[in-house]
């Protein structure tokens, strides 16, 4: 064993790919409005109110999807270009992309070229990632 353990590639790239899968899921969430406003209803008729504060939770999942969608991004600032862009158009896009749209935007010629990208770029990813969380180590 040297100065680094030994990392599991297949495990670590599998955690990076359930993170990025997650993120069009996680920014749609992040982008929703913090309170729904609405008009308060007078009614003399008995009501129960709900157990806990509505207004709470969705206050704490928005600043979590937003705390999520930063890590993901900063994470991905620390990738060289071309791993940047091959999880940017897997992951990241608005839409999903197809295999063929991925490779003509990469500009390569060929499925395989894109799997190789990507799973360089996935454990790329997962070492970028804050506190090793997506390291799986042997």
């Amino acid at each position: 064993m040297g100065l680094v353990p030994d990392i599991d590639e297949q495990a670590s790239r599998d955690k990076a790919r359930d993170v990025l899968r997650d993120f069009r899921r996680v920014a749609r969430m992040a982008g929703r409005p913090l309170v729904d406003i609405k008009s308060p209803t007078v009614s003399d008729m008995p009501k129960a109110t709900p157990f806990g504060n509505q207004t709470e939770s969705k206050l704490t999942e928005t600043f979590d999807a937003r705390q999520s969608i930063d890590t993901i991004i900063r994470a991905m600032a620390l990738l060289p270009a071309q791993s940047y862009w091959v999880l940017y158009y897997s992951y990241c896009t608005p839409e999903e992309l197809s295999q063929y749209e991925i490779q003509v935007r990469m500009n390569t010629t060929s499925d395989n070229v894109v799997d190789y990208l990507k799973r360089k770029a996935l454990l790329e990813f997962a070492e970028a990632y804050p506190g090793q969380k997506l390291l799986v180590f042997t």
